[in-house]
């Protein structure tokens, strides 16, 4: 697995994800070395923790490392991650404000 494959795993919550996090964190930062979080690619996350197979507690932590990750352009859905980044600001984070901004990024 490359940075890139690595990168891409761990954006879409991939099954691999642990090994994922070990490539990028051992790979040099390069400027080349950048992946694009589509919106459906952000939907189906979302979609998977409204499903149960994803903690919202992880979707917190992964939306805080995809916004400040320099690697990941999250410009696309920026506004979104920025919303479960903080959810102090957003407020608490649960089922239904989640079912309401996926039908929103749809």
């Amino acid at each position: 697995m490359d940075k890139l494959d690595a990168l891409d795993e761990f954006a879409r919550f991939g099954d691999n994800r642990f090994e994922a996090i070990s490539v990028i964190t051992s790979t040099p930062d390069t400027q080349g070395d950048v992946y694009i979080l589509t919106q459906d690619a952000f939907c189906q996350v979302l979609q998977r923790v409204i499903d149960g197979e994803i903690d919202i507690d992880e979707l917190e932590l992964w939306a805080n490392v995809v916004e400040s990750r320099q690697d990941i352009d999250e410009s696309a859905v920026e506004g979104a991650i920025y919303a479960l980044s903080n959810n102090e600001q957003m407020g608490e984070l649960n089922k239904s404000m989640l079912e309401k901004l996926l039908t929103i990024m749809q």
